[in-house]
């Protein structure tokens, strides 16, 4: 048995799916149980040459075919919702967890790796809770219900076959430690692997100008090999495992069938009929058995998945990236300020990043935060989006506490999907309608070019926005902040991958935008400043002025 505390409670948090997954899984197996009585009674009724009885034995095995054809069908639906509802569940968890401060700040995590365990490892659980779990649970509750049935049809039979089936279940624990290390390992190796290749795949061309095709592809090769030995090892326990279960499923079959047939032979008076289902039920103790060994693979994998999703903070039970008192949830009223009030901030055991910094944005008119590098400019923007906490002071939005929702973001290279470009602009906002779509695309400075291109906003996006420009795919990432409505809107660096006249054209848009939302721009080119009204200086820990029209 393969439990592990964390997968079930992922389970009961859908109740409903997960009982009715599990029920009809019970239910399905225990339609075994009037078929063994009527094909017992079917075959007295041949050997006694009751030819009615037969017939009628035989029509109600098909009806109890029939009956299992659709509870299982029924079943599948069933587990099919409970597995779509576990993934959505696990992987908005995890996604949260993504977003918690020391996980944006951990230098030791790798995309890879956090891909394997969004993908695989929620894909893994999904296969655990929809299939072992119901595997285990018929277990649990058939078992020894049968193994009952059966003592009370032939009382010695029963015992022996309830013994060797207590043997079968409990076999795997003996290998439960030794099975949890090397799933562990299995997984940090794969994981280890996923992670080289796409970090790989992203700096083939630097790896061909530096030379280093030949040593990737042989730390490649070496990490295939690794992997190979992982799943041999694992390959190998699970042997033992299987071993042990076919021993105490086979030879619990023949014994108890045996002592069965040799009652019957030595004339302890068992009638036939009793016999016949004797038989039948030593089966029906074991099938429980075979369908657990049958979802073994899917309880495997959902266990091994564990530990890296808990290192996304999966059970932890948080609700959003940062902790602390309930949101406000009223709305900001227009026009209202954003507003840093004495914030302080220093990572652990590291200088103060901010000292005391104070500053209000305003609609109307774009502001620029310009510094050094290193001097704290991302940093504010993780506080301003609530990827961090102040140490000290407040981030308020309309006097109450900045929210992520409150905040739309534009990357200096923003990522575009693989797709239309009609999904790439609803990723902020699935229910927009083309009409939103193009208001949005107006907004940003690139309607005309949306409608030129092949097929407007059915028109394919390559993977990164390969086929687009950097102008384009800027303004893009501009159209889909546009479209989420939100008050405040943070451009990180939005013009240092673009030329001058494309940076021109996306510094224009920032200022029509600003108009009626809150407009915050990191910046280092001069160029980028053009047209921006107000400009702050970020150094040693202070927000200082450095030019502001907005008020001329």
């Amino acid at each position: 048995m393969m439990v592990d505390t964390l997968l079930l409670r992922t389970a009961l948090r859908h109740p409903g799916p997960a009982a009715t997954t599990v029920g009809l899984q019970v239910l399905v197996t225990a339609t075994y149980l009037p078929q063994a009585y009527a094909l017992a009674q079917g075959l007295f009724a041949v050997v006694d040459g009751d030819e009615d009885r037969a017939v009628a034995a035989a029509l109600w095995i098909a009806g109890i075919v029939a009956a299992r054809w659709l509870l299982s069908w029924v079943q599948a639906r069933a587990a099919a919702r409970l597995g779509e509802d576990v993934r959505l569940g696990v992987r908005d968890e995890a996604l949260r967890g993504v977003l918690v401060p020391e996980a944006l700040h951990d230098p030791g995590r790798r995309d890879g790796g956090l891909r394997t365990a969004l993908v695989d490892g929620v894909d893994r659980v999904d296969a655990y809770v929809t299939r072992y779990l119901p595997a285990l649970a018929q277990a649990l509750v058939l078992i020894p219900l049968v193994t009952v049935l059966l003592v009370l049809v032939h009382p010695i039979t029963g015992l022996a076959a309830g013994l060797a089936a207590a043997a079968a279940l409990l076999a795997p624990l003996l290998w439960k430690r030794l099975m949890r290390r090397r799933s562990d390992d299995h997984w940090d190796t794969y994981e280890g692997l996923g992670s080289d290749l796409l970090e790989a795949l992203r700096g083939m061309s630097t790896l061909r100008l530096l030379g280093q095709v030949g040593t990737t592809r042989a730390r490649m090769a070496q990490r295939s090999e690794d992997l190979h030995r992982a799943t041999v090892r694992v390959m190998r326990t699970s042997l033992l495992d299987t071993a042990l279960i076919d021993l105490a499923v086979q030879g619990g079959t023949v014994a108890a069938a045996g002592l069965a047939v040799v009652a019957s032979v030595n004339g302890s008076g068992v009638p036939p009929t009793e016999l016949y289902l004797a038989l039948m039920l030593v089966s029906e103790v074991f099938r429980p058995i075979r369908d657990l060994a049958g979802a073994w693979h899917a309880g495997y994998l959902g266990t091994s998945a564990v530990p890296a999703l808990q290192r996304l903070g999966v059970g932890r039970g948080h609700g959003t990236a940062t902790s602390g008192p309930a949101e406000d949830a009223r709305q900001p009223s227009p026009g209202a300020a954003l507003v840093l009030d004495d914030v302080s901030f220093a990572y652990p055991d590291g200088p103060a990043i901010l000292d005391g910094v104070s500053a209000a944005f305003e609609p109307g008119a774009v502001t620029a935060v310009v510094g050094p590098s290193g001097a704290g400019k991302t940093t504010l923007l993780d506080l301003v989006l609530t990827y961090l906490s102040p140490a000290g002071g407040r981030v308020l939005l309309d006097d109450r506490p900045v929210r992520t929702s409150d905040v739309a973001v534009v990357s200096q290279r923003p990522v575009l999907f693989e797709g239309t470009v009609r999904e790439n602009l609803r990723v902020s906002r699935p229910d927009a309608s083309d009409t939103d779509l193009w208001e949005a695309c107006a907004a940003a400075g690139i309607e005309e070019e949306v409608r030129r291109l092949p097929a407007g906003l059915d028109t394919p996006i390559a993977s990164a926005g390969a086929s687009l420009s950097g102008g384009q795919r800027q303004r893009i990432a501009l159209a889909r902040a546009v479209l989420s409505d939100r008050p405040v809107l943070l451009a990180d660096e939005p013009t240092s991958a673009l030329d001058p006249a494309s940076a021109r054209t996306v510094t224009a848009t920032l200022a029509r935008l600003s108009t009626d939302r809150i407009v915050v721009v990191v910046a280092h080119r001069e160029e980028s400043l053009d047209g921006v009204e107000r400009v702050l200086e970020l150094a040693d820990g202070r927000l200082t002025p450095l030019l502001d029209r907005s008020q001329v």
